[in-house]
């Protein structure tokens, strides 16, 4: 159970609480015995607190609305003192961002980067002619043996004599081709275009 703060139960004793926190608080202390012990003891001590008489001040004669005018005055004069002597505004300065307290700003940027570049990438190739496509080198394996091609033109690098035990192929274009020749021996070539 969560109880009110100290300051707002001695308001609450008081009688000075605003009509919708002494609506919540009465709610609360109503059916919570600690708060309704220390509103007592505020009780208790604004009593005792007004039965004490200070030498040369009697209470009743003070004038509490000229107390309260004096005080909206001087916090009135403060402010606009305070308005005097405020400090030259100093010019405008970019400041970089905090990333460890929001991070999201810099991951939206980050994404659409990433997609900006993608973009460009394949719009660069999509506008890429086929006869520059076609004149790109590659290496190609053939029953044959292995062929360097660029364009129309073609060479053959290896030529094979006899049945290909395995082509291995790789995403970089090496080529690795195992094969086993006429005289029975086990021939491995590894070819690669860079």
């Amino acid at each position: 159970m969560n109880h009110p703060r100290e300051h707002d139960l001695a308001l609450l004793a008081g009688g000075e609480a605003g009509p919708l926190r002494r609506l919540l608080l009465d709610r609360h202390v109503r059916n919570c015995a600690p708060c309704q012990e220390k509103i007592a003891a505020y009780c208790d001590l604004r009593e005792d607190l007004g039965e004490i008489e200070l030498p040369g001040s009697n209470w009743n004669e003070v004038n509490w609305n000229f107390l309260a005018a004096d005080m909206r005055a001087n916090i009135r004069l403060g402010l606009e003192a305070g308005a005097c002597v405020r400090t030259a505004r100093t010019p405008w300065r970019w400041k970089a961002p905090r990333l460890w307290k929001n991070p999201r700003p810099a991951i939206a940027f980050a994404c659409v980067l990433i997609v900006t570049a993608a973009g460009e990438l394949l719009r660069e190739n999509k506008l890429r002619s086929p006869a520059v496509a076609d004149s790109t080198p590659v290496l190609v394996t053939t029953d044959s043996g292995v062929e360097f091609r660029t364009g129309a033109n073609s060479l053959t690098l290896l030529k094979h004599h006899g049945d290909v035990a395995n082509q291995t192929v790789s995403a970089r274009g090496d080529i690795s081709e195992r094969y086993i020749d006429d005289t029975g021996a086990v021939t491995i070539n590894d070819v690669s275009l860079q």
